[in-house]
């Protein structure tokens, strides 16, 4: 299968599950092509012929290339990766231009109604996301890789008396929204965009911690307030390194993908998590079996592979197009000082 990747034309996390995707899509051998949203054109999709347009993110894809491929009978496919944070940018005519869309909340499926979404989790990638050993400057009691967001700051900071007394690394900006008890600012470590740098914390860590971003706080492109119920990709990223981690109980989705106490542990407020701080601490034999059933389940449910293979196999199910469906009327797609129809000429502007 020809398959046109189109990427976030973003960087730092975007490039790593960019990545990801793209590795994954060779090790299926599939004929894929990488792209960023500015190097889309309809040269290039005319050019490459794909059978497959798909696009991760997305609200950066000029939506006209988007319709002059499904003018060519070529299937277009949206997974949505920053639900509900951006929700405000995807309803509407984003999602209305792909043949399928996948989001990465379930709560936000029912807010792009009458467009038919489906939700599909975070995964890892087992060439990437793995168990690895790190030297001393990687290694923690506890660490926790993210951005400084208000109800971070609120854990953090009620067990600081707690993290003082420990080898903690902080990764991540904790200045913006909020200010870091004083004993901990000794912990912060700038943010790392490298995921083969952060992998190391991952795998250096007894103790990972995993906490959700609010929904709503701090203010993004969530004007309704759609909630939150699903996973983030931290946990499934950990979980793919065999990591143990400590994951706030906010998000009830995550039960269908891993099993509390077994493959990961919950915690339910700042004295919880202090109290399990402390027990896992002691017990490195049960981290260690935890992670390593995390690991294995991410594994063999929640990997790129799988994920990928879940779309195509429903493309499989979407109607057959041919490559080239014209249409009823001449439609004309533009971009910078060229266009073309769809009658397949090329014109260009005086």
């Amino acid at each position: 299968m020809r398959v046109l990747f189109v990427d976030s034309g973003a960087q730092g996390f975007h490039s790593r599950y960019a990545f990801d995707i793209f590795c994954t899509l060779k090790k299926l051998h599939h004929h894929a092509r990488q792209v960023s949203p500015a190097q889309l054109s309809p040269r290039l999709i005319k050019g490459f012929r794909p059978d497959v347009l798909l696009v991760v993110h997305g609200s950066r894809t000029p939506l006209h290339h988007v319709h002059y491929a499904r003018s060519l009978g070529v299937k277009t496919v949206l997974w949505i990766v920053e639900d509900p944070y951006e929700i405000d940018l995807h309803r509407g005519a984003m999602v209305e231009a792909y043949d399928l869309v996948y989001t990465n909340e379930r709560q936000a499926v029912k807010h792009y109604k009458p467009v038919k979404v489906t939700y599909l989790p975070w995964c890892c990638n087992p060439e990437v996301h793995r168990r690895m050993e790190v030297s001393d400057e990687y290694k923690s009691d506890l660490c926790f890789v993210g951005m400084g967001f208000p109800n971070r700051l609120r854990i953090i900071n009620t067990i600081a008396p707690l993290l003082k007394k420990l080898n903690v690394k902080l990764i991540g900006r904790w200045d913006k929204w909020g200010e870091l008890h004083p004993d901990l600012q000794k912990f912060v470590l700038p943010v790392e965009h490298d995921f083969y740098e952060v992998q190391k914390y991952f795998n250096g860590a007894k103790i990972n911690l995993n906490i959700h971003r609010d929904p709503v706080d701090p203010p993004s492109g969530n004007s309704r307030k759609v909630g939150a119920t699903s996973p983030n990709d931290r946990t499934f990223a950990l979980a793919g390194c065999g990591a143990f981690q400590l994951v706030d109980a906010t998000r009830p989705d995550l039960l269908e993908c891993f099993e509390a106490d077994k493959e990961i542990v919950l915690f339910s407020n700042p004295r919880d998590l202090a109290r399990k701080i402390e027990y896992y601490l002691a017990n490195p034999k049960l981290r260690q079996k935890i992670g390593k059933a995390a690991q294995k389940r991410a594994y063999r449910e929640h990997t790129f592979e799988r994920r990928l293979n879940q779309i195509f196999s429903d493309l499989g199910n979407t109607p057959k197009k041919k490559w080239w469906t014209p249409l009823s009327q001449p439609a004309v797609y533009y971009l910078r000082n060229e266009f073309v129809s769809n009658d397949g000429i090329w014109h260009f502007r005086n």
